[in-house]
């Protein structure tokens, strides 16, 4: 899994100053996070006893050993993290009073990288800022009094593959209870598993050190968004919630405009008293009150709020979220906000002028939620299984299928049940066929839910599509145009419109034919999209394109046919050229070991293809 880290910035202030000694071993190879130590997962420094250590799985700490310079300049850089440190301040911090060459820090910093296995071309610890410095980039925070809070959280519950992004949400609650306020952006796909992460980091929140919990979710809203929804309904529960008296005598005091919309928590004579009050009332007293009535409920409790779904976020509570952002006062308080970049990447989206400006300004976070593993996957479905095990290939076949989205493996997995292929027999998986034989379908909510994004692109950008799903997961701009009847140039503009709004297609390799042309290429996000813009056109529209393809294609490779053989055998097979096919039938029967120029489509459609070619593939390695 990936995951962007992105660095909050404190104030930073000049003149560095540690005290260096030399390190002191710890006795044995068990240890706990001392008092005065500095977390930064797996690993935990201990400036106590001047030494590195790093988590282990059974339980026993692994002490790493540091020399004592390398251990210093390591110490300085977390004391420090998410600020540059430059040079000249690493040399008066670890050498003070004496005059060292900088080549000195790279030997050091070296040794650092080795130790915490951190690439400088991809780091995940250190960044190297040429000619000025270092910054230490990973989440840190104090193994005080932010220990105690995670020490009994329990393990995740039927989630998978998330083991990072859980523990950076852990990290950013650890710097929130010591009074450093955090805003978090959780984005992903649709079906990503956004909100089972949440779910799963809230349980772990609650069971351990007293926190607040509020949740709001945007709406989709046809006929107009009301302002500050998810806020609102989040500062409900919270009045509804255990501790929601004192809560209602803070917005009384602090935010009388927000009071007045919960009727059923004043009496009428409240309520009137409130509503002389407000008359008048603007959008930025509203915004100020708010703002400030949280930082004093997190000033008694550390306040959780999750605002969910913001691709459908109103403006308000935009600005809502800049506002907490940009607050310099201290709070207890931690926002995450999630959100599909697909609709977050449309033009006049609210938010997408806010969040890269916070992180810019290093004031917010963001993680980044990508595709479940095979193993993930492997993982999911030995937890199912009494004894762990799981038939081979079944992992790998739910993993080719959804391309690693949660929600699509879950469908898939849910589809082959239901036809009775896979079962859950005695507490076991069995496969009641093998799985090369399996021919898995696009279930039918998946579909629906494809065909309504679909559905939602414009004209042009549906042709283009359906157009594209002739040749497979992938396709090539200049074999494609034609027969979407669009000009290259147009069709390469709306691919590269759908790939910036992170919507359905992805940019690949660029296709070199032999006449010597080269073209722009793209493949779908998932399979499954190409088989439901396959399978919803009628048949005579898809052997249509199936000839054009074929005929553009042959142009392409008049100079060597043989090395597009298999596809173009396909494409006249399917478009009703019985001639042209049996021709290249033949020639693709000769060439089973030249690698296809086209992809060829998946097992789903091969039940249409003639025997030859099915033995092409084949020996093709498809």
């Amino acid at each position: 899994m990936s995951v962007v880290n992105i660095r909050s910035v404190p104030h930073f202030r000049s003149g560095i100053h540690i005290r260096t000694a030399e390190p002191r071993l710890a006795a044995g190879c068990r240890s706990m996070p001392s008092a005065h130590g500095k977390e930064f997962d797996p690993f935990w420094l201990d400036t106590v006893n001047q030494c590195l250590w790093r988590r282990c799985r059974g339980g026993d700490d692994e002490r790493i050993l540091l020399k004592p310079k390398a251990f210093d300049m390591l110490r300085c850089l977390v004391e420090h993290a998410g600020r540059l440190v430059t040079q000249e301040q690493l040399l008066e911090a670890v050498w003070p009073d004496t005059h060292v060459q900088p080549e000195v820090l790279k030997r050091h910093m070296f040794d650092i990288r080795n130790v915490l296995g951190d690439d400088p071309k991809c780091p995940a610890y250190i960044e190297t800022l040429p000619r000025r410095g270092y910054q230490f980039i990973a989440p840190v925070r104090s193994c005080g009094s932010a220990q105690a809070a995670f020490a009994d959280f329990p393990a995740p519950t039927g989630l998978v593959g998330r083991d990072r992004a859980l523990a950076d949400l852990r990290a950013y609650l650890g710097r929130t209870f010591e009074g450093s306020r955090q805003i978090v952006f959780v984005t992903g796909e649709a079906g990503i598993g956004k909100t089972a992460l949440l779910d799963e980091f809230q349980r772990q929140a609650a069971a351990g050190t007293p926190v607040r919990i509020a949740r709001g979710q945007c709406v989709e809203g046809y006929g107009g968004k009301e302002p500050y929804y998810a806020v609102l309904e989040a500062v409900s529960g919270l009045c509804n919630g255990p501790e929601g008296e004192s809560v209602v005598r803070i917005l009384a005091a602090q935010a009388p405009t927000w009071l007045v919309q919960f009727p059923s928590l004043v009496t009428r004579e409240q309520r009137e008293m409130l509503q002389r009050e407000i008359q008048g009332t603007t959008r930025q007293r509203m915004l100020r009150e708010i703002v400030e009535a949280l930082e004093t409920i997190a000033s008694e409790i550390p306040l959780l709020l999750v605002l969910e779904d913001l691709h459908w976020v109103d403006p308000s509570t935009v600005d809502f979220i800049s506002a907490l952002a940009r607050s310099r006062s201290d709070a207890k308080l931690m926002v995450i906000g999630t959100y599909r970049p697909a609709d977050f990447a449309l033009s006049g989206h609210p938010l997408r002028s806010v969040e890269p400006d916070l992180l810019v300004h290093r004031l917010c976070h963001e993680l980044v939620l990508e595709g479940l593993k095979e193993a993930d996957i492997g993982a999911y479905l030995a937890a199912e299984s009494v004894d762990g095990t799981v038939p081979e290939g079944l992992a790998a076949l739910l993993h080719e299928h959804s391309d690693g989205n949660p929600l699509f493996m879950e469908a898939a997995l849910e589809h082959l049940t239901g036809r009775g292929l896979v079962s859950l027999e005695g507490g076991r998986w069995q496969l009641q066929a093998p799985v090369e034989e399996i021919d898995l379908e696009v279930p039918e909510r998946l579909r629906r839910m494809i065909e309504l994004q679909i559905d939602r692109l414009s004209g042009a950008e549906q042709r283009a599509l359906e157009a594209a799903c002739i040749t497979g997961n992938s396709f090539t701009a200049s074999v494609t145009a034609s027969a979407a009847d669009t000009k290259l140039e147009d069709f390469v503009g709306l691919c590269e419109g759908l790939e910036h709004r992170n919507y359905i297609v992805l940019s690949a390799d660029a296709q070199e034919f032999p006449d010597g042309s080269a073209s722009r290429r793209y493949r779908f996000v998932h399979a499954l999209y190409s088989e439901v813009l396959y399978r919803r056109q009628w048949p005579g529209r898809r052997a249509k394109l199936h000839l054009q393809i074929g005929e553009r294609l042959e142009a392409l490779c008049a100079a060597r046919p043989g090395e597009a053989a298999a596809e173009l055998a396909h494409h006249f097979e399917e478009g009703g050229d019985a001639e042209r096919a049996a021709k290249y039938r033949q020639l693709a029967g000769r060439r089973v070991e030249v690698r296809p120029l086209v992809e060829i489509p998946d097992r789903s459609r091969r039940e249409s293809l003639p025997p030859t070619f099915t033995l092409t593939l084949a020996g093709a390695g498809f």
